[in-house]
Parts: C-alpha cells; sequence; structure tokens
C-alpha cells in the first residue's frame, strides 16, 4: 500500500516538474535529450499490444515528420497535448453513458436528485470543452510558442485555471442550489483521492465494453 501510495507521487511530481525539466533541457541545447524520453515512453505504453508494430511505425513517422517541420524539441513539449486528449476522451466518452461528473458525485450523495443529474452532465461537457481547448493551446505553443511561455503555461497556468473552475463551481453549486446539502471540499477531493480508482476503473470496462 506505501509503495503504491509513494508512487503515485512520484509520478505526480515528475508530472509537475515535467515542463520545467523539458525547459532547462531546451535552453542547454539538449532537446533530443527530452525527445528521447518522449519516445521511451510511447515504446514502453504500446510495447504490450498486439499490434505493437504497427503503432511503432506510426510513431516513427509522426515523430519524424515532426522533427522535419517542426525540429526536434517539439517532441519533447508533447506529453501535455496526450494527458489533455486522454483526459477529453474520458469526459467525451462517459457522456454516452453516466457521465464522469455524475459518477463522482454519488460518492457526495447516496441519490442523487434529477436537477442535479442534469447538472453533472453539464458540467461534464464544461470540462470536455476545457481539456479541447488546452490541446489547441498547448499545440500552439508547442510548435510555435516561446519555451518560457510553453513551460510556465503547463507548469503553473494551466494548474491554476484548473483549481480556478473547480473552486467557481464549488461556489456556483451553493448559490445555484441553496436547499442541497453540499458536502465540504475537503471532503469531496476526499473521496474523489479515496475512490477515484473506481471511476477510472469502471470507465476502461465500459471502454472495452
Amino acid at each position: 500500500m506505501y509503495i503504491s501510495l509513494l508512487k503515485g507521487w512520484l509520478t505526480a511530481l515528475f508530472f509537475l516538474a515535467y515542463p520545467f525539466i523539458i525547459y532547462l533541457l531546451l535552453v542547454n541545447d539538449l532537446p533530443w535529450l527530452g525527445s528521447t524520453f518522449v519516445l521511451g515512453i510511447l515504446v514502453w505504453k504500446i510495447h504490450e499490444r498486439q499490434d505493437w508494430l504497427y503503432w511503432l511505425a506510426a510513431i516513427v513517422v509522426v515523430c519524424s515528420l515532426v522533427v522535419w517541420l517542426f525540429g526536434p524539441g517539439v517532441i519533447s513539449k508533447l506529453p501535455p497535448i496526450f494527458i489533455h486528449s486522454g483526459l477529453l476522451l474520458l469526459f467525451l466518452r462517459s457522456l454516452k453513458s453516466v457521465p464522469l461528473i455524475e459518477r463522482f458525485a454519488r460518492f457526495d450523495f447516496t441519490e442523487l436528485p434529477p436537477e442535479i443529474v442534469v447538472y453533472t452532465r453539464q458540467l461534464t461537457i464544461l470540462w470536455t470543452g476545457f481539456f479541447a481547448l488546452n490541446i489547441i493551446i498547448c499545440i500552439w505553443m508547442a510548435v510555435w510558442g516561446d519555451d518560457e511561455l510553453w513551460a510556465f503555461y503547463n507548469g503553473v497556468v494551466v494548474y491554476v485555471l484548473i483549481v480556478f473552475l473547480m473552486l467557481a463551481e464549488y461556489i456556483w453549486r451553493h448559490l445555484r442550489f441553496p436547499e442541497l446539502e453540499i458536502p465540504g471540499m475537503r471532503q469531496t477531493v476526499e473521496n474523489i483521492v479515496k475512490n477515484g480508482h473506481k471511476i477510472w476503473g469502471g470507465n476502461k470496462r465500459d471502454d472495452a465494453a
């Protein structure tokens, strides 16, 4: 349990530090090091797939094209795009069945009123749009943006925006549903951390089905 928790914290810290690590490599004329690391992660992610050779060929072709058009440094800036794309698909696919926000809300409420069910669907659509917008911004910054601006946006701004959206939604929830007994922000966060694996696991099973 403690090893799994430590692994989770180390992974989170790495993703927080990643933009600044890449920035240091770029300003020290070592873009190939970051790009090699990214390619290594991609290959590791696909190596257990039966069709991994096709994926590997596609990755080689796409990365070669990116390097030829924009230089090797751009490849090292791609992970934020992959992360936001994964989250976008996660939220978008959930709209076909039970919206992702509704699944989290059911940890706070034993029974959801009909108006809350509608609200959580709208909120899931909002987060889907947020990640779609971030993909566009990250692509622009990776290809045409300044390295320092790219690192600052992906290492600071995006997290500030996420926290702002969460706090703004929490306040709006109280204003929109004054009669509803809403759990505190701390309890909601604890429920998400404690039960999040059930959501992600359930979503993977839904996709497989």
